[in-house]
């Protein structure tokens, strides 16, 4: 069974930023769920900040907890 699913709108940030350029967003917006990649999730996330869409795997993404909560 799949695990990490996100649903559209949530907010994710990367826990690997291996490879990665330094100017990479790090906080990012669910757009949508992708077909599975061999058995694993996979998002197309958004920062709507710099505008930077990716494509990204459900194990590397991780739930950012909202502090505007009550």
């Amino acid at each position: 069974m799949a695990k990490n699913i996100f649903a559209k709108g949530q907010q994710v940030s990367l826990q690997s930023r291996v490879g990665l350029s330094p100017r990479t967003p790090s906080e990012f917006t669910v757009l949508m769920r992708l077909p599975d990649n061999l058995g694993r999730p996979q998002y197309r996330i958004r920062n709507e900040e710099h505008g930077h869409e990716r494509v990204e795997q459900g194990s590397n993404l991780e739930l950012i907890e909202s502090a505007k909560h009550p």
